[in-house]
């Protein structure tokens, strides 16, 4: 595990809060976490990769105990509760532009399902595009977005409620049945190191997937598999916009798009943050 030499002091040395040689222990990767940054607080993770974005390699991990700010695809906000949850964002420089935003978010979320579901007991699902729900409740989001729109350059960053009890989900006004934790679905105190580094472990595999053989098949089958709309009728309307329309959820596509069957039975093709979906209470 390395640093950027060129960010001088921007961690913390002496305060330090995740044991990065724990994290380490975990890894199985050559990219994803190989050089991890951690600081007791951030407006975003998100903010602080894009500004380093240049001086470090690929697979730079961002973590900080505290975010200030995580704006999630509908414009509310995530939970933020220093030391109790999870926040990082991981830099990808794929050498190839040719790739839309939603395919990392479908990867992204296909890897955090893939870590939660190997490492506790509990029945997860994936709510498109990319949140993930225990009990119809959700406990992690991921974001995905591009440094400089259409470049290869990409930043995906997500936040799980780890650590969290009832109350402290109460006094955040995310219940009930909107937002769970880890801890308050399994019973146990939650090992963030070890949940990091499985979690890292699972976005370079299907990062490698993508980039070097250029496949998402085995990742699409896990998303379509737990996606919690799959094969069902839903509610469905196009942003901006009132009226809403029943079609038939048939699952994602190889780049993330929801595929449906309309009213006419013809298949249609819904573009993640274009496209309102009426989920059933709870979900």
């Amino acid at each position: 595990m390395t640093y950027c030499p060129s960010l001088n002091q921007a961690y913390l040395l002496g305060d330090i809060m995740y044991d990065l040689n724990r994290i380490n222990d975990c890894l199985n990767t050559k990219i994803v976490g190989r050089t991890i940054i951690q600081y007791e607080s951030l407006d975003s993770t998100y903010s602080k990769s894009r500004s380093i974005f240049n001086t470090c390699p690929e697979g730079t991990v961002v973590l900080s105990e505290n975010q200030l700010k995580w704006d999630v695809r509908t414009g509310s906000r995530w939970i933020c509760y220093p030391n109790k949850n999870i926040y990082l964002s991981i830099i990808f420089k794929p050498a190839t532009s040719n790739l839309s935003i939603s395919k990392f978010d479908f990867i992204g979320c296909t890897s955090l399902f893939e870590a939660l579901n190997s490492l506790y007991d509990i029945d997860l699902k994936i709510k498109w595009p990319n949140d993930i729900l225990i009990r119809g409740e959700k406990v992690s989001s991921i974001s995905s977005q591009f440094v400089v729109k259409n470049t290869g350059g990409v930043i995906i960053s997500l936040g799980i409620n780890a650590n969290m009890n009832k109350e402290e989900l109460e006094l955040n006004g995310k219940t009930p049945h909107t937002a769970t934790s880890l801890m308050v679905e399994t019973g146990v105190q939650i090992d963030r190191e070890v949940l990091i580094g499985e979690v890292l472990n699972k976005f370079e595999k299907y990062y490698i997937q993508l980039i070097y053989d250029n496949s998402v098949e085995s990742a699409i089958d896990i998303y379509n598999r737990n996606l919690i709309i799959f094969g069902k009728t839903i509610e469905v309307t196009n942003k901006g916009k009132k009226s809403r329309r029943k079609v038939y959820a048939k699952g994602i596509d190889s780049e993330g798009r929801l595929i449906v069957k309309n009213e006419k039975g013809n298949d249609e093709i819904l573009i993640p943050g274009e496209t309102i979906i009426k989920y059933e209470k709870n979900a």
